[in-house]
């Protein structure tokens, strides 16, 4: 109880810090504006974790999260939740942490802090039923011996993952753009491979025709003729649209485009494929 009363006491002595600023009570719908929000709050909580306002830090690090949900947010708040002896939170948001990030590489580490966390909660409650009929200075001294234990247990490491909530976003775009890359460019070079193909049919129906002629067997001459145009037509086709296809996926493979840039393939009349590549570098 005297635990309870002390945090509420520091909450309301560094309310009038806080109070300048209060996380939004509505949430943008516009992804960008949640990203930003999620950003500014982020920072804000480090900046208040580094000057040791750890009351101030864990609401601007659960505004970040209310914004765009992010595992390294989830972990900040667990050890500072932790840290003022909230167990309940802690063991929320390090649960919430493993399912934001399911292939963490710490995942065992902090499934043991959970399971410690877990135990201390209990004998806390416990000990509370307990000792409901007692003064809350004996309650307040039978909380001392979990307080020793919970420091003498090591806090596991940080979380592998970037302090910028758009780094993670950053680099999932980006292969993105390098598979749809290399897709465009291999289609393209089949295409080409297809174009030379038909080129080299289109080249032995045309030597048939010369030769025949000089046979003075027009027919089969003419008829070779026929079949080497469509031939060609389609060899010419096929180089250029695969060239096209190499060159637009060399630029998503090797060039990396802004967060705002989409890429698309669409229908275009006459049943063909056209990659539309929209936004700003």
């Amino acid at each position: 109880m005297m635990r309870r009363v002390a945090i509420a006491l520091a909450v309301i002595l560094s309310a009038g810090a806080v109070r300048a600023e209060d996380c939004p009570t509505e949430i943008p719908d516009d992804p960008s504006e949640r990203r930003a929000q999620a950003k500014k709050w982020f920072a804000k909580g480090e900046s208040e974790a580094r000057a040791g306002n750890d009351l101030a830090a864990l609401k601007a690090y659960q505004c970040s999260l209310a914004h765009v949900p992010h595992g390294f947010t989830a972990y900040n708040i667990a050890q500072i939740a932790e840290k003022i002896g909230d167990l309940e939170i802690a063991i929320a948001s390090y649960g919430q942490y493993l399912n934001l990030v399911p292939d963490a590489k710490d995942a065992n580490e902090v499934n043991e802090r959970l399971d410690l966390l877990r135990e201390r909660l209990a004998k806390v409650r416990e000990m509370e039923r307990t000792a409901a009929g007692r003064t809350e200075p004996t309650l307040d001294k039978a909380l001392e011996k979990p307080r020793e234990e919970a420091s003498a247990i090591p806090a596991p490491p940080p979380p592998p993952a970037e302090t910028d909530l758009a780094a993670t976003e950053s680099r999932r775009s980006s292969r993105n753009y390098r598979l749809i890359g290399w897709i465009t460019a291999g289609s393209g070079g089949a295409l080409v491979l297809g174009g030379v193909l038909s080129n080299v049919l289109a080249r032995g129906q045309m030597d048939t025709c010369y030769s025949e002629y000089e046979k003075d067997n027009r027919s089969a001459a003419e008829s070779a003729c026929s079949n080497a145009k469509p031939l060609a037509y389609l060899s010419y086709g096929l180089i250029g649209v695969g060239a096209a296809a190499i060159v637009a996926g060399a630029v998503l493979v090797f060039v990396k485009p802004g967060r705002d840039s989409e890429v698309a393939l669409n229908v275009v009349p006459g049943g063909g494929m056209a990659l539309r590549w929209s936004g700003r570098f």
